[in-house]
């Protein structure tokens, strides 16, 4: 799949392309009532001696898949209800039901290194050597997608000396058009993407461009920053002119700086959007939405989900490609099935109201069945233009790659080597005099029997041992909260955690040793912590890690005989956390294995 250099062109060659506003409002049970019978059994044979039409020339189907920032991630965190991400799932998907010579990837740059201001920041040589790692893999799998690929640049992609390296270490198909400080490393400001035909001669060509919102960080960074808008209407005028018949802008930037370039760059058919804000857009993004002359797309960051554009062309619509306005929306499987999961729960009301009018309950049934049936035969694109949009979720249901799934067990084996060689013998420093130090469960139990049996009974007395069966108990990014007492003073470190394995009892209460010398003074608890605050458990337990967390449904796992009891009896009836996560693993159609 050939790239295209980019070439000049001025704003005139753009030429008028009105546009009326459409949307996805409707559409499904419209479309899907209007098509429910077409090619069923009941519309019969064809008649003795008739004159069957001549085949239609197969419609052209192009796949765009957008990411937002990557951010060095290869593998989600094994720890929540449904993990999203990983590089053997997203490359899975990626050669699934996708045809390679009529694919294009885009991602708006911040691939390969970690937000310097995220949770997985790296701070110290070791877990830049880790981040180094990750990108190693991550370029390899990226860069074997070829004249398919076309990448941006981002603020973190130079946000130390060392991401600074990695961009030039690790060259791929990168566009950026309100900056020209990159050309040497081979970013050039568009790019344009031949696609073949099922002939497979070249027949449809799509564009592609980056900006970058100028925020003070990005323009530290970066350095000056020309605005979004203008930057991105020179180079639409420009691929345009080259002969792009579907553009697509990368922002690296929030959505409303997306928006912003939706609204003031005619021409631009697809903007993505970089950076999702919130936790659940991270996961999730955004559905597809119509602004402008296009439609802005919003992908989860980290690889967790990805937008994925299909256009379904007819061959005939080639010569003069009709715009976004023109393209009829289909709605996709992820779409009908969340129709059909809320019309099911309107028919379980209503069934169950005997008030309820059995017209209105047949209308409902027939509309579920025609959905029903749309899922299960899907109905053929029509129109010049056929598009579909789909959020894609990336988990452990979908294929894997190989080559992805080797490169995550050849850093995983790399990690525990390297860092039980760099580790070995090192040890947190002692605690300044009078400060406790930590002594490890097995001392605790000497006078807390009943509560150390109650412990074990929980989900953190077993912590190390899930790192330990996917060798991972070496691993930066996971150790600190599957030990006790980690880089703390008197605490335990990546290697030396002897004795203080898993979420031992001094996570929540603190250091033990001079409680364990002097337990009491004055008839009360002394040098120990007898409550664990919320902070405490939200160290580990956070949105990205710990999906179902809540305070007091965890406190009645943790909490019980020899532990508690009189703690756990005012929490009273409610969930509990090993009940919430039960719901959310039965929610995401069940437990993956961890992966980082």
């Amino acid at each position: 799949m050939p790239i295209s250099p980019p070439r000049a062109a001025g704003l005139a060659a753009l030429g008028p392309r009105p546009r009326a506003l459409a949307g996805l409002t409707a559409l499904v049970t419209s479309a899907i009532l209007a098509c429910a019978t077409c090619g069923s059994p009941g519309s019969g044979p064809a008649k003795t001696g008739s004159v069957e039409p001549p085949a239609a020339p197969p419609r052209l189907t192009v796949d765009l898949v957008a990411f937002a920032r990557v951010m060095g991630a290869v593998a989600p965190c094994g720890c929540t209800t449904e993990p999203l991400g990983g590089l053997q799932y997203v490359f899975g998907y990626l050669g699934h039901d996708i045809d390679p010579q009529r694919r294009l990837v885009v991602e708006p740059g911040g691939l390969l290194i970690p937000d310097p201001k995220g949770p997985e920041a790296p701070h110290d040589e070791a877990a830049w050597a880790q981040a180094y790692q990750r990108a190693g893999a991550l370029q390899e799998r990226f860069a074997s997608l070829g004249g398919s690929l076309v990448a941006g640049v981002g603020a973190n992609d130079l946000s130390s000396p060392l991401a600074q390296e990695a961009l030039k270490r690790w060259p791929l198909p990168r566009v950026l058009a309100n900056s020209r400080a990159f050309d040497e490393l081979g970013v050039v400001p568009h790019r344009v993407v031949d696609i073949p035909g099922t002939d497979g001669k070249p027949a449809l060509q799509l564009g592609v461009t980056a900006v970058h919102e100028p925020s003070p960080e990005a323009v530290k960074l970066l350095g000056p920053l020309e605005p979004t808008t203008s930057a991105a209407k020179r180079e639409v005028a420009a691929m345009r002119a080259a002969g792009a018949d579907v553009v697509i802008v990368l922002v690296h930037g929030t959505r409303a700086a997306a928006v912003d370039v939706a609204e003031g760059v005619p021409g631009a058919d697809l903007v993505v959007t970089g950076i999702p804000e919130g936790t659940e857009k991270a996961r999730l993004g955004a559905p597809a939405t119509r602004v402008g002359h296009g439609w802005v797309l919003e992908p989860g960051d980290q690889a967790q989900t990805l937008t994925h554009v299909r256009l379904s062309i007819d061959p005939s619509a080639l010569a003069a490609l009709p715009g976004p306005d023109a393209w009829k929306v289909q709605p996709s499987a992820e779409v009908q099935a969340k129709e059909l999961e809320r019309l099911d729960a309107r028919l379980t009301k209503f069934r169950a109201d005997p008030a309820a009018d059995p017209g209105y309950i047949a209308r409902l049934e027939q509309e579920r069945a025609a959905l029903a049936a749309s899922l299960a035969n899907e109905a053929a694109p029509t129109g010049a233009v056929a598009v579909t949009f789909e959020q894609q979720k990336i988990t452990c249901k979908l294929p894997v790659d190989a080559a992805g799934a080797e490169a995550l067990r050849s850093y995983d084996a790399w990690v525990a080597t390297q860092n039980q060689q760099r580790f070995a013998g090192v040890k947190p420093p002692p605690p300044a005099k009078g400060q406790a130090s930590y002594i490890g469960g097995e001392q605790c139990s000497a006078c807390h029997d009943a509560a150390e049996k109650h412990w074990a009974t929980t989900r953190h007395a077993g912590a190390y041992e899930t790192l330990v069966k996917v060798n991972k108990q070496f691993d930066l990014s996971c150790v600190g909260c599957h030990v006790t007492g980690f880089r703390q003073p008197g605490g335990s470190e990546v290697v030396e955690v002897a004795g203080l394995e898993d979420v031992q009892c001094e996570v929540c209460h603190g250091p033990g040793s001079i409680h364990a010398e002097t337990p009491e003074k004055a008839g009360k608890a002394f040098g120990i912590r007898r409550e664990a605050a919320v902070d405490v458990c939200l160290g580990c337990h956070t949105a990205e890690h710990s999906d179902t967390f809540n305070y007091e449904a965890y406190l009645r796992d943790v909490l019980g005989a020899g532990h508690g009891e009189g703690r756990r009896a005012l929490l009273g009836d409610g969930p509990t956390g090993r009940e919430l996560r039960a719901a959310g693993l039965e929610k995401a159609g069940g437990a993956c294995p961890k992966q980082m």
